[in-house]
């Protein structure tokens, strides 16, 4: 068997989880874009580079929003997983509002993760342009 599938073998059903995390930092990089940092008391599953969760939150019992956003990093040392934001509808433009203390319902690992090579002489290619460029840096 090929090492790169080994990966894939061993977690082709990661067990999902749907937490309450509470914002600890939601930074405003510029006018498009926001760095969000969610925290759990609990400890924060197994994550991967390459895969996503769903954000989802209610504002005044009239809109709910459910957002898919790239995991951009995951601090174990604080407990936190990041997100890298662009603002580009109402769903992410609301992200960008929540402030310190708010919790968000979280769905996640979601996606397909890729493993990195196993010698450092074997390369590898990611591609990714704008926002989806923040899997590559897990």
């Amino acid at each position: 068997m090929h090492p790169e599938y080994e990966f894939i073998l061993l977690y082709p059903y990661m067990k999902k989880f749907i937490l309450d995390l509470t914002v600890t930092e939601n930074i405003r990089l510029n006018a498009n874009y926001v760095l969000l940092k969610l925290t759990s008391q609990s400890l924060l599953p197994e994550m991967f580079p390459g895969q996503f969760a769903e954000l989802g939150w209610t504002v005044r019992l009239l809109h709910s929003y459910v957002v898919p956003i790239s995991i951009n990093f995951v601090d174990k040392q604080r407990n936190e997983v990041w997100f890298l934001i662009q603002l580009v509808g109402d769903g992410t433009r609301r992200l960008a509002e929540v402030n310190p203390g708010e919790t968000i319902n979280v769905v996640l690992p979601l996606g397909n993760a890729y493993t990195m090579p196993l010698e450092a002489s074997d390369k590898l290619l990611l591609v990714g342009g704008g926002v989806g460029t923040a899997p590559c840096f897990i």
